[in-house]
């Protein structure tokens, strides 16, 4: 059993980097952990304690919902991770904004599941929704990742 991670996103940045795969062959310049890549999906964390140590835990499989205006939009793997010192993909991609905490993904679906029924499946209040790259408690993680994906499908 691997991590479920919520993450907050933003439009349109999610979508230029997320829904949408960036076309690496058509960059002139990119970070070296993405050499050899054709195309990839990533988002970012930003600067703070609590992110970094999320992102120290995540690892190559891991389960990410990605949490917008009320409503989880989408699902994916974790890939690979970096920190984009240089930042690359806040200045080419997310307009200036502070996440340097990167990572890739995989599988990516767009899902429509309301908050409180994503609250409900891992034990969080009614209100509760993340406040940066928040890691779900492995105790509230009571089935696999794959089942996981599968009922936030369905229920979407």
């Amino acid at each position: 059993m691997g991590n479920v991670y919520l993450a907050p996103c933003d439009s349109p940045n999610f979508d230029d980097t997320v829904k949408n795969a960036i076309d690496l062959s058509q960059l002139s310049d990119y970070p070296e952990p993405l050499t050899g890549e054709q195309e990839v999906r990533f988002w970012g964390a930003r600067i703070g304690e609590r992110n970094e140590r999320n992102f120290e835990k995540m690892q190559n499989g891991d389960l990410v919902l990605f949490y917008q205006e009320g409503d989880y939009v989408g699902t994916a793997r974790v890939d690979s991770k970096f920190r984009d010192e240089e930042r690359w993909a806040s200045t080419k991609f997310w307009r200036g904004g502070e996440s340097y905490l990167i990572y890739t993904l995989t599988d990516f679906e767009e899902i429509s599941v309301p908050r409180q029924k994503v609250n409900t499946i891992f034990g969080y209040t009614e209100g509760y929704y993340p406040q940066g790259l928040m890691r779900v408690s492995p105790g509230n993680v009571d089935k696999r990742l794959a089942s996981i994906k599968l009922a936030l499908k369905r229920i979407s």
